[in-house]
């Protein structure tokens, strides 16, 4: 049992800790309001360029290159109308970073109507690539976190709710619009078979990923968005398993073999390669340990385990929350309003799984524990899935 404590607690210090800083896809920019006109200055590692010579077939040198690559990547929009770039032009390569400025002029003041910014730089060379831009509004500096699917954020009197309420519904659409959130407590559900156990579970993923929602919105953790994410698909096709051996899987057969599958999976030359094969000699001695826990202790574990996923799930959720340019000094109201929506999102999903299960239950021509059974294979899938499709892009 000690072993296997220190395995869940090993990932979350992997997971959490800014391993990977310096190979990781991410690119910087900083923005400054004047009136209609919006001036920028673009950041990147220059080893991040190189990677545009897959796009980009014809001979430049690297400041060409990025130059052309943000001029289709850059845009900004007020209304219906697009502002017009005034400028974009080198600032010269450090030893390692090449810095590009531009600036826009809109149409009407950024006071008074907002401004949609849109980032989505070197998301053809890379599908995890993260640009954080910072904005500079008389003096008062916000962080925005973008990345593939989350490219746009906007400026203006109306860019970012400020009130409690507002981040409530933020929450809780955030929740409800992941389909992978939505499988993790379909199986929660299924392996949770009593009421006193499904509230410890409910309660150990609530703690966790309130946790890592607040530490990584305060800034304390910087997750890799690429392992958490990886890692939710991870969580997903464990907790699946352990409910498919409530109802009849043999659970150490099928924990075994997923344990071999996480090492394949992350150890495949067009996986993440050494960098991540760390992360899957911690994962698969999990899974395989697991297997061989008696019933009754795994059962007993599961309060502990779904606190640890919790912590995974949190960070995932601070994408979500990240999205939106706040003021450091405003950080009370975000993290709470969005973690109630969190929780609301959440009881409002079991509930809807909770009577669709029962109602399925009711019909006579389906034997008993088949709907368990072919739900948990069902989310185990999407849950391999999804750790595969994240660790290999």
């Amino acid at each position: 049992m000690r072993l296997f404590l220190a395995i869940v607690v090993l990932v979350c210090i992997v997971l959490y800790g800014p391993a990977e800083a310096h190979t990781r896809s991410q690119s910087f920019s900083s923005w400054a309001i004047d009136e209609q006109t919006l001036a920028f200055v673009f950041a990147v590692d220059a080893r991040r360029v190189t990677q545009l010579s897959q796009v980009y077939t014809d001979e430049k040198d690297l400041q060409e290159l990025l130059l052309e690559h943000l001029r289709e990547t850059i845009h900004v929009s007020q209304g219906q109308a697009s502002c017009k770039r005034a400028e974009i032009d080198p600032l010269g390569q450090g030893r390692s970073t090449l810095r590009i400025s531009g600036r826009f002029a809109c149409p009407n003041a950024i006071a008074a109507e907002n401004a949609m910014i849109t980032v989505s730089a070197f998301q053809v060379v890379s599908a995890t690539h993260i640009h954080i831009a910072r904005v500079d509004h008389d003096g008062e500096i916000s962080d925005t976190v973008l990345r593939e699917g989350r490219s746009t954020f906007t400026l203006g009197p109306e860019a970012t709710p400020r009130n409690v309420w507002a981040f409530i519904g933020v929450g809780f659409f955030h929740v409800l619009s992941g389909l992978d959130h939505l499988a993790f407590l379909a199986a929660l559900l299924i392996v949770a078979s009593t009421p006193r156990m499904a509230l410890f579970c409910i309660t150990g993923f609530t703690l966790g990923h309130t946790i890592s929602l607040a530490l990584a919105t305060l800034g304390i953790i910087a997750p890799n968005a690429q392992l958490v994410e990886a890692m939710i698909g991870f969580t997903i096709a464990v907790t699946a398993l352990e409910a498919g051996a409530r109802y009849g899987l043999d659970r150490q057969s099928a924990m075994t073999l997923f344990a071999a599958l996480t090492l394949v999976v992350i150890a495949l030359p067009f996986g993440g390669g050494m960098s991540l094969l760390g992360i899957g000699i911690l994962l698969a001695p999990f899974a395989f340990f697991t297997a061989r826990l008696p019933d009754d202790a795994a059962t007993n574990l599961l309060p502990f385990v779904t606190a640890a996923f919790g912590l995974v799930h949190g960070a995932g959720f601070a994408g979500g929350l990240l999205a939106f340019s706040f003021l450091r000094t405003e950080l009370f109201a975000p993290l709470l309003g969005f973690n109630i929506g969190v929780e609301l999102a959440q009881l409002t999903a079991l509930v809807i799984l909770f009577g669709l299960m029962l109602g399925l239950r009711q019909i006579h021509s389906i034997p008993a524990g088949f709907v368990e059974r072919a739900a948990s294979i069902s989310i185990f899938t999407l849950g391999c899935f999804w750790f595969a499709e994240r660790i290999w892009l």
